[in-house]
């Protein structure tokens, strides 16, 4: 029941891990995450606000976290695009290898009509895939362009102040205090629901889901 609970969200919803993008971010200033940088790859190279080319190395999330008890990922836990977008073992049914647009899901055409996740402008005729990036050298968005730190100082462009979570989907990763749009919560409902649904699938995985899975601890 549980798994089916989760995949209809991830159906229904297309991303959980989004709400709304930010728009025109070319007319920002540089956003939280960038001094320190949030991210690195795993031979420390800062991850930008945008770039046209993937990563070609697993990315360290969550160094400037403000936590008590966790600090950043832990090298093993880097993310690694390339197993995420074509090795099926790091899918939801263990077949289809993940699509770009369930993470980066302002990088696809918007759809003004479809809740939370495709309300925006872009310069996306198709969705992001390896093919159309490499077509259009299109930047892709980090995701903190619009998910932003927790104790981030809200304004009206960054962070959209005027979007929360629906509570349902915040719930799934027992998040009911807030339901904002912050990395954090975008990262853990993402993660966590994906792999919660890898790991009923097949026990064997070992895809994390709990903080010290993850995290390095203080």
């Amino acid at each position: 029941m549980r798994m089916r609970v989760l995949i209809g969200f991830l159906i229904a919803l297309g991303v959980v891990a989004a709400v709304v993008a930010c728009s025109n971010t070319g007319n920002t200033l540089s956003l939280d995450g960038q001094n320190p940088p949030h991210a690195v790859t795993i031979d420390g190279k800062a991850i930008p606000e945008s770039s046209a080319t993937q990563p070609d190395k697993p990315i360290i999330l969550s160094k400037d976290i403000n936590d008590p008890k966790y600090g950043e990922m832990k090298p093993e836990a880097a993310y690694d695009h390339a197993k995420h977008n074509t090795d099926p073992l790091h899918t939801i049914d263990g077949k289809t290898p993940t699509a770009c647009v369930e993470c980066h899901h302002t990088d696809q055409p918007s759809a003004p009509n479809k809740p939370y996740l495709k309300r925006f402008e872009a310069k996306w005729k198709e969705p992001l895939t390896a093919a159309s990036l490499e077509k259009t050298k299109e930047p892709v968005k980090s995701c903190r362009v619009c998910h932003f730190q927790k104790a981030t100082t809200p304004t009206a462009e960054f962070p959209p102040t005027s979007v929360k979570y629906p509570k349902e989907m915040a719930k799934l990763i027992g998040d009911t205090e807030s339901g904002e749009l912050t990395n954090e919560t975008a990262y853990h409902i993402r993660c966590i629901t994906c792999h919660t649904v890898a790991t009923e699938r097949d026990p064997k995985l070992k895809a994390p889901t709990g903080c010290p899975d993850c995290h390095i601890k203080k």
